[in-house]
């Protein structure tokens, strides 16, 4: 079979504070978001699986308060700046797992600092994680224990309406569009979970542009067949 050559085309992702949908998954992960008065010793752990929205939710939080927002291996090299804010968000803190010893401990000890820099100015820390801290590895017991005493929040799977939700956004980014009934065709057979959706249509979109195809039934059900063969 032929396939064309696709060049890489950037994605633009929708992450403004009104393209986030809320289901009963993410209702008290962004009501917690929003009341930072409740957040214990100002700190706040936004848990969830990959793909469930943390990061669309940080970016939002993020803006609405001016906060610094900090990839966490870019943290050391942050780490001054961060400690002259009041308001900062780190993202990824669980690909701490995978950092060299050294480094690892350095980052642990950053961030233990700066824990306790915006806890003495009265500010508010956010941090973003697919793992809770007990589950992380953490070599530096006394930031692990402090990690554990504060507020934290956890996105669920994803349930049936924003499953549906899910496939509308990730098609719209991708400027692509298809019919309500095969929305819910896919939305019916796809297996629930974010990294599931998102793989399922990255693998449409690209395989739509290489093979020039329209998105059918028998092309879907060729593509819920081989995401189940790979995933």
């Amino acid at each position: 079979m032929n396939e064309q050559l696709v060049l890489g085309l950037s994605l633009k992702e929708a992450l403004e504070k009104e393209d986030f949908f809320i289901s009963s998954s993410n209702l008290d992960a962004v009501t917690l978001l929003g009341n930072t008065d409740r957040w214990v010793s100002g700190v706040l752990l936004l848990v969830g699986p990959k793909g469930s929205g943390k990061t669309h939710l940080s970016t939002v939080w993020s803006k609405e308060h001016r906060a610094m927002h900090v990839k966490l291996e870019a943290v050391l090299l942050e780490m001054e700046k961060s400690l002259n804010h009041q308001l900062v968000c780190i993202e990824d803190l669980d690909i701490i797992e995978k950092a060299e010893r050294q480094k690892k401990l350095k980052i642990e000890e950053g961030i233990f600092h700066l824990i306790n820099s915006i806890g003495s100015r009265g500010g508010n820390l956010l941090i973003c994680s697919r793992k809770m801290p007990n589950a992380l590895s953490i070599g530096l017991k006394d930031l692990e224990s402090r990690l554990q005493s504060f507020s934290n929040t956890t996105i669920k799977e994803p349930d049936d309406t924003l499953v549906m939700a899910l496939l509308l956004k990730y098609f719209n980014d991708r400027q692509i569009v298809i019919k309500h009934s095969n929305l819910d065709y896919i939305a019916a057979r796809i297996n629930r979970t974010y990294s599931s959706i998102y793989n399922f249509v990255n693998y449409v979109d690209h395989k739509s542009l290489v093979l020039n195809r329209k998105i059918t039934r028998p092309f879907i059900d060729a593509a819920l067949r081989q995401m189940e063969k790979k995933f």
